[in-house]
């Protein structure tokens, strides 16, 4: 959607922190759920990787980057309009811990941290994880709280011994505003620690990670924000003061909801750094459906969203951006377009940060076969886009044992939309239409349309329907060729043969 002039904008403003892996966005939506012309910035920065799978961020360094950030947004605004809401889309699955006086004890643990892997089997082994799996949706792996937690009993105890608090990214920049933070149905069933049927923290998982509720936030619903900024902030961002900031969302759940895929008629997939496929449908259900493989986290305390996640997205492109000698993005697709389908003779694994859905090895890497001295960057580029395209045909075979077939499939995601071949390959691999959202900022989107919910404002009451009020923006409808769908069952039957290979089931 594009966005609105200042004159055009209706009240209510809400002003929307959009926390990524890459970057920390600020937005300013509208009554009508409209980015405001202008009155947006951002900030850039690359998490810090290391050889034995450390995938951080510095805390200190993330919290200036969101003050600056709102400092820059309130300068545009100054005076134009008055905001009424602060809402947040984040990463999911991060983790600090925090020490007495609310500082950093640890860097922000990413999703893509793999140094777990270890504790990851030791739980496996202690314990029958399926009724936990049951509970809360999510299977044993490297992105989950309890094998964090684990992990850093055991390697770095005294650490441990000295956390006051283990929270988020966004809630870590709450304590700092207001001394106290809360998360969010949302954000908690990310941590695979949420108790669907009690919404709130379940308590063998508690046990197992021997920590107490005391140190983790209260689960709060999405509307129950804070307010009362303290401190420096109370004078700093005086039109902010006593607004109300809602609990961060997960980004895949925002981006469900910003993108219209509000029901099981649509199909979210959304790559950016990494990548996801999701469907919104009744908690309940969900997890009495939910397909060993999958995973059952929360939009909010109504509604379940059901789906699989790729470690690995675009970040594999910007990884061959750097090692290949490519020609500019334009070139390179009109190269991949003229490449027919599976023609490279390669497969791949795409597992450069290790495997989510629906295997959950969290310590797999990636692994080729087929590469010879006449393969060419482009051909290996070609190769991976086909390559993630299976996964997502993994996930997606699961999704449909649980939901009747899907009226569309929306695309979402810079990684994805910005690459009109890998959305036809998409299509081609799974054999149904795919469009291309319209949305620029679809997890942005969906923070703004659930803040504005959260508000009674007339264009988005309390009823979850309502959401579906304000039609997503879309684009190109891509339509599969059955031709490809056949050759890339083939290549797929490749890449599954790989993966037993390599892989324990």
């Amino acid at each position: 959607m594009s966005g609105v002039s200042l004159s055009a904008a209706r009240a209510p403003f809400v002003l929307v922190i959009d926390i990524g892996t890459s970057s920390l966005r600020a937005m300013v939506y509208d009554a009508r759920a409209r980015d405001v012309t202008g009155l947006t910035t951002r900030r850039k920065y690359h998490p810090d990787t290391t050889k034995g799978g450390g995938s951080t961020l510095d805390a200190r360094v993330m919290f200036d980057a969101f003050t600056h950030a709102i400092d820059e947004i309130l300068a545009l605004v100054h005076d134009k309009l008055e905001i009424s809401a602060v809402a947040a889309s984040t990463l999911a699955s991060n983790m600090l811990a925090l020490d007495a006086n609310d500082a950093p004890l640890t860097p922000v643990y990413l999703y893509a941290d793999t140094r777990n892997a270890r504790e990851v089997e030791q739980l496996r082994a202690a314990y029958d994880w399926a009724p936990i799996y049951a509970r809360t949706g999510c299977p044993l792996h490297t992105a989950y709280l309890a094998a964090r937690l684990l992990w850093l009993r055991e390697t770095q105890p005294d650490v441990f011994a000295r956390t006051a608090r283990f929270v988020s990214l966004h809630e870590y920049f709450l304590q700092k505003l207001f001394g106290r933070s809360i998360v969010s149905h949302s954000f908690a069933a990310w941590t695979g620690m949420l108790d669907h049927a009690t919404g709130d923290w379940d308590e063998q998982v508690l046990n197992i990670a021997e920590v107490s509720r005391a140190r983790l936030s209260p689960v709060t619903l999405v509307s129950q924000g804070l307010s009362g900024l303290q401190g420096e902030f109370a004078t700093r961002w005086k039109s902010l003061a006593n607004v109300p900031w809602y609990p961060a969302l997960g980004d895949g759940a925002v981006a469900n909801v910003g993108s219209g895929c509000t029901d099981e008629t649509r199909v979210a997939v959304t790559v950016g750094t990494s990548g996801a496929m999701r469907v919104v449908l009744p908690a309940e259900q969900g997890l009495r459906k939910l397909p060993r493989g999958l995973w059952m986290y929360r939009v909010d305390e109504h509604d379940g969203l059901m789906g699989g996640s790729l470690t690995d997205g675009g970040n594999i492109f910007a990884y061959y951006a750097r090692i290949f000698q490519l020609p500019e993005q334009e070139q390179v697709e009109t190269e991949l377009r003229a490449m027919k389908p599976d023609a490279h003779g390669l497969t791949l694994l795409p597992f450069f940060g290790g495997e989510r859905s629906p295997g959950y090895h969290g310590d797999a890497r990636a692994a080729l076969t087929g590469w010879n001295l006449d393969t060419l960057p482009v051909e290996l580029w070609r190769a991976s886009l086909e390559a993630v395209a299976f996964r997502f045909a993994a996930i997606f075979d699961l999704l449909r044992v649980a939901i009747p077939p899907p009226r569309e499939i929306i695309a979402s995601g810079g990684a994805l939309l910005n690459s009109t071949v890998w959305v036809q390959i998409l299509a081609d691999v799974l054999g149904v239409p795919v469009t291309a959202s319209g949305e620029d900022e679809a997890s942005a989107r969906g923070a703004a349309l659930l803040a504005l919910r959260a508000l009674k404002s007339s264009i988005a009451s309390s009823d979850n329907s309502s959401l579906d009020n304000l039609e997503a923006d879309l684009g190109e409808t891509f339509v599969p060729n059955p031709a490809h769908f056949e050759i890339y069952q083939r290549a797929r039957e490749r890449q599954t043969k790989l993966y037993h290979q390599l892989l324990a089931s």
